[in-house]
């Protein structure tokens, strides 16, 4: 109802209808990984895990070789030197000397002849090795020339060239404490079967000695071969029971001089003195094949 004098009041504007959306399907945008795609990044993952494993291997074994030559380098040179020195009161070396072997190949048609003999570490040994008791009897077996002149029986008693081939078993002088027992008076300290000494790592050694005779007296130059192969692992009790790796180095060393035979009294029998040590049985009046003679590098050698 309008009153007389008064403006028509304008009609309220319609309110706005609700607009429906139409309804839209979700796409894979925002939606998860499928099944193939989750295959795919193990497929991924797995390559490189398989590629990571098969490096680690090979990493693990060069570190271990370089570790070994490592030790390998050190004990060669002290062995070296006490060789190259003449060295016989080194009575710390027998602590890790095991075993050493000497084969004797006569030229003529006398037999191979074979020594063996262990240090005061070793237990266990089998018949027909004789005991290192003393230093100077295992540098007087290293240093032992290639080529020697001894009497054969097959010659009548005429002295025919020998090839001598020594081997030495060494357990390594450096590294762990823990591979190392205690030893005091050349004797193991607490349990006598200490497990430490099947632990430590072992090797064999080679020595070759051959001297080149120069133009005036005295002039001689020996050349000394050491090989060292690795590592060698116990088998049994006997001198020959090993395994051998196919690890192997080759150090060389010029002296001015030739091993001569040593000259002293044997630690066994101190009422013996002559020009020949024989170290284990009594001197016989002509020596034969059978009989071991130990050489050394003078004193002081270059």
């Amino acid at each position: 109802m309008r009153l007389p004098g008064h403006p028509a009041s304008p009609s309220p504007a319609p309110l706005p209808s609700l607009v429906r959306l139409p309804r839209t399907r979700r796409t894979g945008t925002g939606s998860g990984f499928t099944l193939i795609e989750i295959a795919l990044c193990i497929a991924v993952v797995a390559i490189a895990m398989v590629a990571i494993i098969g490096v680690l291997p090979a990493g693990l074994n060069v570190q271990r070789q370089d570790r070994e030559e490592s030790l390998l380098t050190q004990d060669a040179e002290l062995l070296l030197n006490v060789v190259r020195g003449g060295q016989t009161g080194l009575q710390d070396l027998l602590h890790y000397a095991d075993r050493v072997t000497l084969v004797r190949q006569y030229r003529d048609r006398s037999p191979t002849r074979t020594n063996h003999f262990h240090g005061p570490m070793v237990t266990g040994t089998l018949a027909g090795s004789d005991p290192i008791g003393d230093a100077f009897q295992l540098v007087g077996l290293v240093s032992r020339p290639k080529y020697t002149l001894e009497p054969s029986a097959v010659s009548r008693g005429n002295p025919v060239t020998v090839t001598n081939v020594v081997r030495l078993e060494m357990r390594s002088m450096s590294g762990s404490m823990a591979e190392h027992p205690v030893i005091r008076w050349s004797e193991r300290r607490g349990n006598p079967n200490d497990p430490r000494m099947d632990l430590a790592f072992r090797y064999r050694v080679t020595l070759e000695t051959v001297t080149r005779q120069g133009n005036s007296p005295g002039a001689a130059v020996s050349e000394v071969r050491m090989i060292l192969e690795w590592p060698l692992q116990r088998t049994g009790p006997a001198p020959d029971q090993y395994r051998l790796g196919l690890n192997r180095r080759e150090f060389r060393t010029d002296v001015l001089g030739q091993p001569a035979p040593l000259r002293g009294s044997v630690p066994q029998d101190p009422s013996f003195f002559g020009n020949i040590v024989y170290p284990f049985n009594p001197a016989p009046e002509t020596p034969g094949p059978g009989v071991v003679q130990f050489y050394r590098f003078p004193p002081g050698s270059l």
